[in-house]
């Protein structure tokens, strides 16, 4: 099923997407700034809920692996400290989004993410063998990789349609007072 954003970042991605912005008025590099940073807050958003369920799917495993049957129960008592102990996150100074979350009204996020573990899903994961369990975070691992390759990609054009702007006021061709104001 393709949905809004899958169009979406079709159109994003196209290989002449960026092409000419030297020359486009700044209203215009500007507004595709803006709608790669909208593109982007969708993705970091799809990306944190796949991790979440990973995150779920992995506490099963190591209530398993500790000898524990990992009831519903108690992963739910745990989930703060699961989500609170995701991965590590890489250095660098990070990026923090101008949106803090997507336009959920526009799009059906999650999809993707709910084809391979929705809500009643994660209600069965305790009557799940450690394989089964394997195989779901083997396939959630999948999409966020292809979640996260996405969002790296919208941040590079999110970083070359800024190097566009910055070059405009750094030549003098756009003036920063009208930012000021």
């Amino acid at each position: 099923m393709v949905t809004p954003l899958d169009q979406e970042l079709e159109r994003l991605f196209a290989s002449d997407y960026l092409e000419g912005a030297d020359g486009r008025p700044l209203e215009d590099v500007r507004a595709m700034r803006a709608e790669c940073e909208e593109a982007e807050t969708a993705v970091s958003y799809l990306r944190r809920v796949a991790q979440g369920r990973l995150d779920v799917v992995h506490s099963f495993l190591d209530h398993r692996e500790s000898g524990q049957r990992g009831e519903l129960d108690a992963v739910v008592g745990d989930l703060s400290s699961i989500i609170g102990s995701g991965p590590a996150r890489p250095p660098g100074p990070g990026r923090l989004p101008s949106q803090m979350s997507p336009d959920m009204e526009r799009h059906d996020l999650t999809g993707e993410i709910d084809a391979v573990l929705d809500a009643h899903g994660i209600g069965e994961l305790p009557a799940m063998s450690e394989e089964q369990l394997r195989a779901l975070a083997t396939r959630l691992e999948a999409v966020e990789k292809h979640i996260s390759d996405q969002r790296h990609e919208l941040h590079q054009r999110i970083d070359a349609l800024k190097a566009v702007i910055v070059s405009r006021y750094k030549s003098g061709e756009v003036s920063p007072d009208g930012l000021l104001t």
